[in-house]
Parts: C-alpha cells; structure tokens; sequence
C-alpha cells in the first residue's frame, strides 16, 4: 500500500487504496438482479387451487345441468308476435308468458321489434312483460 507523510510529524501512515468498483455501481448491479429474478420467483405460472384438487379425488356425479327457459319476443311490423320464433296471439302470450317466467332462472325477457314497429307497442309490451313477472327485459332493435 502506498504511505502517506503526515505534516505534522515524520510518521508515516497507509493510505488505503480506492476499490475498483464503485459503490453506486455495485448498487444498481443489485438492483438489476433483483428486478430481474423478482418475476421468476413471485409468478411461477402454475396455480393450484385446493378446492378443485379437491374435487378432482371426488368420483364423478351426473350433475343436473339447470337451463334458462328464454321468453324470446318478437314484434314484427305486419302485427304478428312471435314468442320464442312462434307466432302468437294476445290471449296465448298472456297466457304462456307468465309460465314460461315462472320457470326460469334469471326472469329476463328479450324483446325485439321490426324498424317499422310503432315506439308505443313496444313500451306497451314492455309493461306487459314486466307486470308479467319479467325482471329485465332486454331490448334488441331487428331490420326488416
């Protein structure tokens, strides 16, 4: 090591020699590998839930598959009414409609109605729908 004369005296002392790596750059050097790995450790891509391993060592039952009976309307602009694609009357909508809401699962509604269809039917069959027991009825405007 190189020595150093001090001014007050003759004694000599070791200056220690300056390292070859900053401290700055043996900093970001750490924070480079650990931005780097950080990502491989954290997510490894496999994701194992306990209740489904739990279901997978149960032996297979027939489940009961549960469909949505669907209350499909269709105004047309000749005045016919289609439900679920099959023309009706007034009597057998008011009829089948309340049975076919009773059945189902979700009580939607989907009502559709031709361009030429009069604004005031369709917020009439609105009203009959949802007095009906329908709890919401979706609207789909259709060309034709």
């Amino acid at each position: 090591m190189p020595k150093r004369r001090m001014e007050h005296g003759s004694v000599e002392a070791e200056v220690p020699a300056a390292g070859l790596i900053s401290l700055t750059d043996v900093m970001g050097s750490l924070v480079k590998v650990f931005v780097l790995t950080i990502p491989f450790l954290v997510e490894s891509g496999i994701f194992v839930s306990r209740s489904m391993a739990a279901k997978l060592n149960r032996p297979i039952q027939q489940k009961q598959v549960k469909t949505d009976v669907k209350v499909s309307i269709h105004m047309r602009a000749d005045g016919v009414i289609e439900l679920n694609k099959k023309p009706v009357t007034q009597e057998q909508l008011e009829d089948l409609v309340p049975k076919l809401l009773a059945r189902s699962i979700e009580k939607n509604a989907l009502l559709s109605a031709d361009n030429e269809v009069v604004y005031d039917n369709v917020v009439q069959m609105i009203d009959f729908l949802k007095s009906k027991g329908a709890g919401d009825v979706l609207i789909m405007k259709r060309g034709g």
